[in-house]
């Protein structure tokens, strides 16, 4: 199941008609419902990894909603 959802993951950020569907990618990194992606939860999204540092425009070492959706929701 999880390999399951990790591949989504993958298709929806690798995939433009899928990225619309970021925030409920960003849902599923968010394993701790906290409102952030940590680079701890990103690790398991090649695409959000790779983007991590250009993304976290405020520093802080996780992404925000609104942060995460500037970045990927395109």
């Amino acid at each position: 199941m999880k390999a399951i959802l990790i591949l989504g993951i993958g298709l929806a950020l690798a995939t433009p008609a899928l990225a619309q569907d970021a925030g409920l990618v960003f849902a599923a990194l968010d394993a701790n419902k906290d409102g952030k992606v940590t680079k701890a939860e990103a690790q398991k999204n090649t695409a959000v990894m790779q983007m991590f540092d250009q993304a976290d425009k405020n520093k802080d070492g996780g992404l925000s909603k609104d942060e995460f959706m500037a970045a990927f929701g395109k």
